[in-house]
């Protein structure tokens, strides 16, 4: 019997995640979790064979959700089901330790081929997002310049897009403001932008918002 959690602050999303595992596998046991808080109790009392994770849910910084996965309960498999561009963030979800990166769009023949291949100890992604990746790695080189900052950094960069505060961004992710605010800066550097709007701009233009 397969034990599955689904991680999602939709109800509709869990239902049909949950519907279509049910249509594949017998008798598997599902759990559902709507934000990071909720998902660590549920890793401290169960033991999950596969985790279903949305990158954007309330107060929650999915960075740091992949990092105590990992060390909590390492031989659990993360398979992430966002509705942002994999293209853009699917790369950075594999390099946060996911196992793959599955749209929301996607059918669910397709959700199911990636929960297979994810449980058998396999990575998921698209073709397209394989051809970026080993393009990138050919070229030793990414034509995307947020691939130029460290998971931290993206992460910190995405908040500061959405319009989070230096105090709200360090809460969420448990840094020191100060550790925040050296982050930001360096983010400007790399990307040779001066402000906020730049940097919104830069997202946009890379499809990041």
């Amino acid at each position: 019997m397969k034990k599955i959690l689904i991680a999602d602050d939709h109800s509709l999303v869990r239902y049909g995640l949950k519907a279509a595992l049910l249509n594949h596998f017998s008798d598997p046991e599902i759990d559902e979790s709507w934000d990071g808080q909720s998902i660590m109790t549920q890793l401290k009392i169960n033991t999950y064979d596969l985790i279903l994770l949305d990158l954007n849910m309330p107060d929650t910084d999915t960075n740091t959700v992949l990092h105590w996965i990992r060390n909590s309960s390492p031989d659990t498999k993360v398979l992430i089901v966002s509705m942002n561009s994999e293209t853009i963030f699917g790369k950075r979800a594999l390099q946060m330790g996911a196992h793959g990166y599955i749209e929301k769009d996607a059918s669910p023949d397709e959700l199911i081929k990636a929960v297979n291949m994810v449980l058998a100890g396999k990575k998921y992604m698209s073709a397209e997002l394989a051809e970026i990746i080993v393009n990138d790695t050919l070229n030793r080189k990414s034509m995307n310049p947020f691939d130029g900052l460290t998971p931290r950094e993206f992460q910190v960069a995405m908040y500061i897009v959405q319009d989070y505060t230096i105090t709200q961004i360090s809460e969420l992710m448990q840094l020191q403001y100060t550790s925040v605010s050296t982050f930001r800066r360096r983010i400007f550097d790399k990307l040779n932008i001066s402000d906020r709007k730049a940097l919104v701009q830069l997202a946009d233009a890379y499809k990041l918002n």
